[in-house]
């Protein structure tokens, strides 16, 4: 079967009109991939009766780079559930302080400023219990051999987003200010990085 010479000529130009624009788009968004042995998010919560500290198990976390191999942004995905305190009745209570269910939340990266040597501050918003509020706080980012380690630390009153300050019994009750303590370990994939 021949081709109509028209067809032929289309077809080169396409070629050609895809390789001279596809040089000039920017490379393939690329993003790290974390390595879950060496990092964690915890939560230091101050109690009258008994303070105590909270592992999230499970997190979806995205981080891309930009084309210098900066952080872009980031977005952390969690559900309470997954927010483990070593008591399974401290655990039920939370959620259903929360409001019961499966509550849900996420930290949407706005803004990452850094120092050359790595130190600087974060800020983006923080959702959970139907609320949004701006978050800031240091962070440190480390880069070795391919290797990113961010660490940071933030204080937030949960009242700000609509909960009650939480009592039992009228003698127990949690200390609205939370630390949230967090490493993320990544790096590029291998395919991606070559």
């Amino acid at each position: 079967m021949k081709l109509p010479r028209w067809l032929l000529v289309l077809a080169v130009l396409s070629i050609a009109f895809v390789r001279v624009f596809a040089a000039d788009a920017p490379a393939a968004e690329r993003a790290l991939k974390l390595d879950r042995s060496k990092s964690y998010i915890d939560v230091d919560v101050k109690a009258t009766l008994d303070s105590f500290t909270g592992h999230l198990d499970r997190y979806e976390l995205a981080v891309p780079l930009d084309v210098n191999a900066k952080i872009k942004d980031a977005l952390l995905k969690f559900k309470f559930t997954d927010l483990r305190t070593g008591k399974p009745d401290r655990d039920a209570e939370m959620i259903k302080w929360l409001g019961g269910g499966e509550p849900e939340g996420s930290f949407d990266l706005g803004l990452l400023a850094l120092a050359p040597d790595g130190q600087g501050q974060a800020s983006g918003k923080l959702s959970f219990h139907g609320q949004t509020q701006l978050v800031e706080f240091p962070v440190l980012v480390k880069v070795q051999d391919g290797v990113y380690t961010v660490t940071g630390k933030a204080t937030i009153d949960y009242r700000n987003w609509g909960l009650k300050k939480f009592r039992k019994f009228g003698l127990a009750t949690v200390d609205p200010d939370v630390t949230i303590r967090f490493q993320f370990v990544g790096a590029l994939p291998v395919a991606a990085a070559e």
